[in-house]
């Protein structure tokens, strides 16, 4: 089994537009050596930080959005939110994956242990369409990729 690697579009997104910040802060940097060239000492200091704090912004966004991932392999699910700690479950702790649509319990894709515990991955949170009150097809997708991956497992350890 493949390793794959499921972002969700909100953090893709995030990711896209700290990277933008950043080249925008790094120009914004760079334009602090006209102003030394036209003698403007003051004014290229001022435009060199206010360039390096945007770079460390955009920098600091793109790093969090990088993080907001979850990976699912032949050892199981992990999983890490923007802020929230690392999280790991191996298939052989696993019974069932459920993926709740958005009028079910549940905020996540979540996965029925064993002994009878429920473990939510944070990162494959549910988010709704735009055009409709179901769950987005990322979503949707995400979760059957982890659902084909625990069927997949069973198959390959003679377990129903």
């Amino acid at each position: 089994m493949s390793s794959t690697q499921l972002r969700s579009s909100s953090s893709s997104v995030l990711l896209w537009c700290g990277a933008l910040i950043a080249v925008f802060g790094a120009f914004t940097a760079l334009y602090a050596l006209a102003l030394v060239v036209q003698g403007a000492w003051l004014g290229a200091v001022i435009v060199a930080v206010l360039g390096l704090a945007v770079v460390a912004v955009g920098a600091v966004l793109f790093l969090l959005a990088r993080r907001a991932v979850a990976r699912v392999d032949a050892r199981g699910v992990s999983w890490c939110t923007m802020l929230g700690a690392r999280g790991f479950v191996p298939w052989e702790q696993v019974q069932q994956v459920i993926v709740p649509e958005m009028s079910e319990p549940g905020d996540a894709v979540l996965l029925r242990r064993w002994d009878g515990s429920v473990v939510p991955v944070a990162a494959l949170r549910k988010t709704q369409s735009a055009e409709s009150t179901r769950a987005h097809v990322w979503y949707r997708t995400a979760g059957s990729a982890v659902i084909a991956a625990h069927q997949q497992w069973l198959a390959q350890h003679g377990r129903r």
